[in-house]
């Protein structure tokens, strides 16, 4: 299937391999435009962090960030991107980057008792949503449905202790992750912590599939490190060929509601509105982060709620 999907290299170019120690697992090497990882960047530290999107950021934050005495509920205020860019203490803006870890889309997971409840539940991100049925048909995973997501953000030097993704309804469906921002080290092992693992080096863009035997493997990021070039220079402006494709028009964008963003994002605009006398947030931020999203389908085929 070689469909069009706005900001992706046609399908018929992407470079897959399927790990053949590990069986189900398939990464993508970036098959993503440098607009359109600028696009996805902009989403998860703009959009997505935002209320009703749960994030791990504590009360302490909120109040020492926030001003929202006697509001029913500072997280519905507490709009961690815009702060942040409002601090002109760099050190400051650095500890409120560093602070949020985690957010999570449609189905909102419970870290503590680790399941899904229905009454924590979101409308899943359309735009997103349509990314990630474009891949599973494209690989063939057809009927997938993206239900639940994490949003990880790894300043460089942090870590993901190793862990299975075990809690939702459907362990038949794929689960998808995108990577953007520093480069990473990702550990794949078996089905125990008894087995050795193997390790990939992911990039800006790369794409993981864990299907079959590998979607209940333990896996970790034991190093995430910046790369020779700085985010700046990889993302902040356009080369000579991408500019060939600036071209490319709202109607395009994934969804009629992320038409506007992604006009923006996709011609350069967005990334540079960011250009403040505090430097260019965005291209600040992920020249020293990883973003991480991953998808999955939270229940079976057939079923609308738990």
């Amino acid at each position: 299937r070689d469909a069009h999907h706005p900001g992706l290299i046609p399908a018929k170019e992407w470079k897959i391999y399927e790990i053949l120690d590990r069986p189900g697992l398939i990464l993508i090497a970036n098959p993503f435009t440098k607009p359109a990882q600028r696009y996805w960047m902009t989403r998860c530290l703009l959009d997505y962090p935002k209320y009703p999107n749960r994030t791990n950021l504590p009360e302490t934050i909120i109040d020492q960030f926030g001003a929202y005495s006697g509001a029913d509920d500072p997280r519905e205020h507490f709009n961690w991107w815009s702060i942040a860019q409002s601090i002109e203490d760099p050190q400051q803006r650095t500890k409120l980057w560093k602070a949020l870890r985690w957010t999570t889309l449609g189905y909102h997971y419970d870290w503590t008792n680790k399941i899904y409840d229905e009454a924590a539940r979101n409308d899943f991100p359309a735009d997103l949503g349509e990314l990630c049925r474009h891949f599973a048909e494209t690989l063939g995973f057809h009927g997938f449905q993206p239900e639940a997501a994490i949003v990880n953000y790894y300043p460089t030097g942090s870590t993901l202790a190793g862990h299975t993704d075990h809690s939702e309804k459907n362990l038949e469906a794929p689960l998808f992750s995108f990577s953007f921002g520093q480069p990473a080290v990702f550990l794949i092992g078996g089905p125990t912590r008894d087995e050795k693992p193997d390790a990939l080096l992911l990039r800006s863009g790369d794409v993981i599939v864990m299907t079959r035997a590998s979607r209940l493997c333990y896996h970790a990021v034991p190093k995430v490190f910046p790369c020779a070039e700085s985010g700046r220079q990889r993302w902040a402006e356009p080369d000579a060929e991408e500019s060939e494709t600036l071209a490319t028009t709202a109607e395009e964008a994934p969804t009629a509601y992320a038409a506007d963003v992604w006009d923006d994002s996709h011609r350069n605009r967005g990334w540079q509105q960011q250009s403040t006398s505090n430097g260019n947030g965005f291209a600040d931020y992920i020249s020293n982060s990883r973003i991480n999203i991953n998808i999955r389908q939270v229940l079976n085929e057939g079923e609308n709620h738990l």
